[in-house]
This record gives C-alpha cells, structure tokens and sequence, in this order.
C-alpha cells in the first residue's frame, strides 16, 4: 500500500501527491464519507497506476475481496475504509 495526499479535487478528478509522484485520477464515491483535501489515502500501487474511471463505496462483507480493492482514508477527524466497486 503506497501513502497518499490529496491536494486537489476538482469535480471527480483527485490531484494525490506521495511525495515524489503526483497522480491524477477519475475517483467517483458512492459513500456518505468522501476523501476530501488534505486526507491521506492508503492505497494499492497497482491501483494508482491504473488509467480507468475508480469507484468506491463502503465496504461490505466479501470473503472474495482482495486486499488491492480496499482503500484506507485518514482524515483530521476519522479514520475509514472504502471498497472498489467494478462495473
């Protein structure tokens, strides 16, 4: 899992720095809690180095789910996690 800020939103596109790599990606959220600027995000490299649209929505219970589908959001307040969704 690679460390990530976000410093940018703009509409679905999230601007997220580790540091060395800034990544523009095509979020879109389907959760009542969104990443928001500022938050940190754990999430898969092979993730971050995709070129397609993401989808999240909360995690529910998969016995199939793969660690790469998960991502963790720290925020100032709360701490949570959020699942892919494919389709």
């Amino acid at each position: 899992m690679k460390k990530v800020r976000v410093v940018g939103i703009n509409g679905y596109f999230y601007t997220l720095d580790d540091g060395v790599n800034k990544y523009i990606k095509n979020i879109e959220f389907y959760s009542k809690k969104k990443p928001q600027e500022s938050d940190l995000i754990y999430i898969s490299e092979k993730i971050l180095n995709e070129k397609t649209l993401l989808s999240f929505i909360e995690p529910y219970n998969n016995a199939y789910l793969k660690t790469d589908d998960i991502i963790k959001v720290i925020s100032k307040n709360d701490e949570y996690y959020l699942q892919r969704e494919y389709g």
